[in-house]
């Protein structure tokens, strides 16, 4: 599968006829390394990882994701995209009912699901808890699981949105190592978050939403320079 960037081109999204949420956005984001998305609450950072994956339209311009035309593909060609490129959301969406491990196999070819989940929890230290319920562990580990659950279906780029919200400190640092994890395995992704200091310390470079439109593009360094100027 190509390599090539996420693209936004003349992108604008609204709903009904509320304010222009993206207006104008254009983009090009590598897939390389850690991509954060900042700005203040309702500057449309999760709207556009839902236009990312199709999971959104956007009412004028184009995005691509791995060289496919996000804007105009159908749903079956979308689904197949979101397995290469999962989408996050800010809980951690697992059933409780069961394990954790079969939380992380589920939706995989039966043929290799057990062994792809437990690889997966193996990556980021966690199958030591296996076998647990998911309420019988803590937040953080929750969202780590759904980390390894992105992980196992072997994906091409990641989106996550907001993975640290609700949780403390240590909590936090947590889901922080198991980002970083994926960063060593080679794996990037696409990040939304209000943490500045996972930004400061993951950041490989940061994208900054304003008024629907980019603020800012490039490296966490040139980023952080030019805010404490």
């Amino acid at each position: 599968m190509s390599n090539a960037p996420l693209i936004f081109e003349g992108v604008r999204k609204r709903f009904g006829q509320g304010p222009w949420v993206i207006d104008g956005l254009s983009a090009e984001i590598p897939l390389e390394g850690l991509t954060f998305v900042v700005g203040r609450s309702g500057e449309g950072k999760s709207v556009l990882c839902r236009l990312a994956v199709g999971l959104l339209k956007p009412d004028a311009g184009e995005v691509s994701l791995l060289g496919q035309p996000v804007h105009q593909m159908p749903e079956g060609a979308l689904s197949l995209l979101r397995a290469q490129t999962p989408y996050l959301v800010q809980g951690p969406a697992l059933l409780d009912w069961l394990t954790l491990e079969e939380n992380v196999a589920l939706g995989l070819p039966a043929s290799e699901a057990k062994a792809r989940a437990q690889e997966a929890l193996r990556a980021l230290s966690l199958e030591a808890w296996s076998e647990r319920l998911p309420h019988h562990v803590s937040p953080a580990l929750q969202k780590r699981v759904a980390i390894a659950r992105a992980l196992a279906r072997q994906p091409k780029y990641l989106l996550m949105d907001e993975p640290t919200t609700g949780l403390d400190l240590e909590a936090a640092a947590q889901v922080h190592q198991a980002v970083l994890e994926l960063k060593r395995q080679g794996l990037g992704a696409l990040i939304v978050s209000h943490d500045w200091n996972a930004v400061r310390h993951l950041a490989d470079r940061v994208l900054e939403l304003k008024s629907g439109a980019v603020a800012f593009l490039g490296s966490a360094r040139s980023f952080f320079a030019q805010r404490e100027k």
